[in-house]
């Protein structure tokens, strides 16, 4: 797992030019463990992460650019899995998929269309605008309401936020989607070690789709970090397409350990030694922007 994360910093480094591999480690090791503890912990872990890039000298704008792109880049993949996974099982003549071949249609479906959407959004100016014209009127009417004088200018931020993210992704979008891809690809081969080590009894088509559901899944965050929702969700899907029962749980579970339970004490340590070494630092300098030769580098 230690070296999944490590791939993941390509995509996280590449999101926020000036930022170090070892620092990229410790935002994401420190968020997630914030997101695993805390009902609504993605929002602090967010928080967190600002509080550190801001001590690292980066602006706002650049943290408002590397977590929408990094946000959509982690969205976009797990909406792309089942894309991948339906395929690859007719053309593999599986005959896994059975009698649920009608909802795995549908789930693909409906994962190109969201797939589809969010692109749209990402990618449109004209998208962009009448997102931010909606939540100008809405805040328009919450600030009249509170009787206060204050200018919302939302719009305006969505669309220079968008050409800042359509910038970088011009420039950086193949670090973007190697890191993401090598990090999923990662999980991917550990859910199938884990359930191969339990005895579950499962082929690799059917490991493939359980782990489709379970990225599509985290995306749910009804709960920290998915818990009990990932968990008893995959398991059942994993029992449905065959696997023995118990096995298919103790792997789901040793899985999950490696993937959520870890992350809680890790990057527990990894944000005391980051806030024992901070006291009374100063914040560093914004990093310069990169060059032409810089960037190709």
């Amino acid at each position: 797992m230690g070296r999944g994360l490590l791939l993941h910093t390509i995509t996280l480094t590449a999101a926020l030019p000036g930022l170090s591999h070892r620092r990229a480690l410790t935002l994401s090791l420190t968020g997630s463990a914030i997101a695993n503890v805390l009902p609504l912990g993605g929002a602090a872990g967010v928080a967190l992460n600002y509080r550190m890039i801001r001590v690292w000298g980066h602006d706002r704008a650049a943290f408002a650019t590397y977590t929408v792109i990094t946000n959509i880049w982690d969205v976009l993949v797990k909406l792309a899995l089942p894309l991948v996974a339906l395929p690859v099982l007719f053309l593999t003549g599986s005959q896994i998929i059975g009698r649920y071949a009608g909802a795995a249609l549908v789930a693909t479906v409906s994962g190109a269309t969201l797939l589809g959407l969010v692109a749209a959004v990402a990618l449109s100016g004209r998208a962009t605008a009448r997102v931010g014209a909606a939540l100008d009127a809405v805040g328009r009417q919450v600030v009249r309401a509170a009787r206060a004088e204050r200018e919302v200018a939302i719009g305006a931020w969505l669309l220079r936020l968008r050409t800042d993210c359509s910038s970088l992704v011009r420039s950086r979008w193949p670090r973007l989607t190697t890191g993401m891809l090598t990090y999923t690809a990662t999980l991917a081969v550990l859910l199938w070690g884990c359930l191969h080590a339990a005895g579950a009894g499962l082929p690799l088509q059917a490991v493939l789709i359980g782990f489709a559901a379970e990225r599509l899944l985290t995306l749910a965050g009804l709960t920290p970090g998915g818990a009990g929702l990932v968990e008893v969700g995959l398991a059942g899907l994993l029992v449905a397409l065959g696997g023995e029962p118990v096995a298919v749980v103790s792997g789901v579970l040793l899985y999950r350990l490696f993937t959520f339970g870890l992350e809680i004490p890790v990057g527990g340590v990894s944000l005391a030694a980051w806030l024992w070494l901070r006291r009374g630092a100063q914040p560093e300098p914004t990093p310069e922007p990169l060059s032409g030769e810089e960037e190709a580098a």
